[in-house]
């Protein structure tokens, strides 16, 4: 008997008790008991009067979407969890909603969905237009898929490093999941942690949208930041100012921040800013996407700082504080670097030391993949003195 079968079985109540006891939460940034999270959408519903749907989805801020691997792994699972979750909030609508980009796999749902007779759509989800309906993570229906099938077992789905997402203990210690020996930083959900935070459980991480990474030395957090800012604006909707407008500035003060034009109020601004966009926003995007400035700039001040007053990256990832230059010494004149600049900003001929035009280099690094001395060298310190005109290899002479 499958585990849709086996709730239809029993009456709405037995299968609330069920949930009940077998202390089932809501996944997601709105953790909690699920039948607490039932009962507020039924009395949400109530207060606007419109036809109860049972959505589920992930959240509007997981732009890494590694928890879409436990719909992609077993679709099933996740429309019996979704028609559970139907049945005991006494409907039978049932919506599931993958990311815009999914189109493909929501495709490839049609005919799995048709079966349970729900509706699959490849876009944002919208929290206005589904105000009074029951928003279950993807992972909640997984759960309740297991909990009818006598399968269920608490505990917390996880990808980590972006290896395979697993589901494991709620008390299981960052540390015995990931190699934390050299660790500058720890990306945890939404925030980033400090290396001593390993200690922690994944329960008391919060880790909402499975991720959990470990950044090193040669990690940037202000370009990670950066990165991480710039894909919530291209996922976020743009409908809510303060979510949209609050982006646009997290990410511009990171972005200039990293090419070498940041600002020491910078920091002051992205507390104000991503605490506002928390306590404002209306859906996830908003209320957590800021949450990797906030932590950045508080736990991770001196990078900052380095990037703003001493103009230099300290993990040596920021091109603006880079330097590429060909060692006069070891060039051999092979001209292989040459033929691999995608810019042309490497002049030289046979048997001539080479030379960097650093207006248009930008510092890719392809020239030093191919040049067979190990002559290219990348430094956030001091450039020697160089040839400013083509010299015969080994005639160059500092002076």
């Amino acid at each position: 008997m499958g585990a849709l079968e086996h709730a239809k079985t029993m009456s709405r109540e037995d299968v609330l008790k069920k949930i009940a006891a077998l202390e089932i939460q809501e996944s997601g940034i709105h953790a909690g008991p699920l039948t607490a999270h039932f009962d507020a959408a039924l009395a949400e519903n109530v207060e606007e009067g419109t036809d109860l749907a049972a959505v589920a989805a992930l959240n509007n801020a997981d732009t890494d979407q590694v928890l879409l691997e436990v719909l992609k792994n077993d679709p099933e699972k996740i429309f019996e969890g979704l028609a559970i979750a139907a049945y005991a909030l006494g409907t039978e609508k049932m919506v599931l909603y993958v990311p815009e980009a999914e189109t493909a796999l929501a495709e490839s749902l049609a005919d799995t969905a048709a079966k349970y007779q729900a509706e699959v759509k490849a876009e944002f989800l919208n929290i206005r237009e589904n105000k009074g309906n029951a928003l279950l993570h993807i992972v909640t229906c997984a759960d309740l898929a297991d909990a009818f099938s006598d399968a269920y077992t608490p505990g917390v789905y996880v990808s980590v490093n972006g290896v395979e997402v697993k589901k494991v203990a709620a008390d299981t210690k960052i540390a015995d999941l990931a190699d934390t020996e050299g660790a500058k930083a720890l990306l945890l959900g939404y925030r980033l942690h400090q290396p001593e935070d390993a200690q922690l459980t994944v329960a008391e991480a919060g880790i909402a949208n499975g991720v959990v990474r470990v950044l090193t030395e040669k990690d940037c957090i202000v370009a990670e930041t950066e990165k991480k800012l710039t894909a919530s604006r291209k996922q976020s909707c743009g409908r809510c100012v303060f979510c949209r407008e609050g982006l646009i500035q997290l990410q511009y003060m990171q972005k200039e921040t990293a090419e070498g034009r940041g600002k020491m109020e910078f920091l002051d601004l992205t507390k104000e800013i991503g605490e506002a966009m928390c306590c404002s926003t209306p859906c996830s995007m908003g209320q957590v996407s800021a949450e990797i400035a906030l932590t950045a700039t508080e736990l991770f001040g001196k990078e900052y700082e380095a990037h703003i007053k001493k103009k230099n990256c300290p993990a040596g990832v920021c091109a603006s504080f880079v330097n590429i230059y060909i060692d006069p010494k070891l060039c051999s004149g092979c001209e292989e670097c040459v033929d691999v600049c995608p810019k042309d900003c490497i002049e030289g001929k046979a048997k001539y030391i080479h030379m960097i035009d650093d207006f248009d280099c930008t510092k890719c690094g392809k020239c030093m993949e191919v040049c067979p001395e190990d002559a290219i060298v990348q430094t956030t310190g001091k450039v020697p003195k160089l040839p400013n005109r083509l010299t015969k290899v080994g005639k160059f002479r500092k002076h």
